[in-house]
């Protein structure tokens, strides 16, 4: 038995397995991991499609923000509409539009200032009767309204202007009017364009119906 062992063990067949077995091993260890050039391409590959959905990801947040703001300045504009159709002129001050909607802002003191990151924890407090303007609860939106002639008829403006540190020349502003003379009202959100463009980011005018 232990000649055959022996035998069988170091036959020619054997040994050539062996051989290629080995040389299969050496093939395998020259082709584990990455070169140097491969792993430069999907660096730059990872840096290129970060340069692209980073900027379109912040981009949907902030439009995600504008929303509150278009929501407060319709519901502002629907409010005005309802005291105008009852009693015949337009509210001045928070106080007439809550008979239509209730408003809340942020209670914070460093509302007007920094924003979103103070009134993230802050609870909402209504609005005092006699306000014309306010930090949304959020504090990402600085909202006011006036009276306004524009070619010798009375209007209700609405605006809202990004709001905070962060967020001021980054956000987009919403206006709104209810002209109803002319029975024109309005909602316009402005885009994501630079602040240079007339329809870009950051902060804006009112707005007339009757432009």
């Amino acid at each position: 038995m232990t000649n055959f062992f022996k035998s069988s063990f170091f036959s020619p067949k054997i040994r050539i397995n062996k051989i290629k077995n080995l040389s299969s091993l050496n093939q395998l260890k020259t082709e584990e991991g990455f070169t140097l050039v491969e792993l430069i391409v999907v660096v730059m590959m990872i840096g290129i499609l970060s340069s692209i959905a980073i900027p379109q990801f912040m981009t949907a947040a902030d439009k995600a923000k504008q929303k509150e703001a278009t929501g407060i300045v319709a519901a502002l504009i629907k409010a005005a509409t309802a005291y105008q159709t009852e009693y015949g002129g337009l509210p001045s001050t928070a106080l007439q539009l809550s008979e239509y909607a209730k408003f809340q802002k942020c209670g914070h003191a460093d509302a007007a200032t920094t924003g979103g990151p103070v009134c993230k924890n802050a609870t909402p407090v209504a609005l005092a009767n006699a306000d014309t303007s306010f930090v949304s609860s959020s504090g990402h939106y600085a909202v006011s309204f006036q009276l306004a002639t524009v070619n010798g008829n009375e209007e209700f403006q609405v605006l809202a202007n990004p709001n905070g540190t962060a967020y001021r020349a980054n956000g987009s502003a919403v206006t709104g009017c209810y002209a109803p003379q002319a029975a024109l009202s309005e909602v316009y959100e402005f885009t994501a364009k630079a602040s240079s463009e007339s329809d870009g980011k950051g902060i804006r005018t009112y707005r007339a119906c009757q432009q």
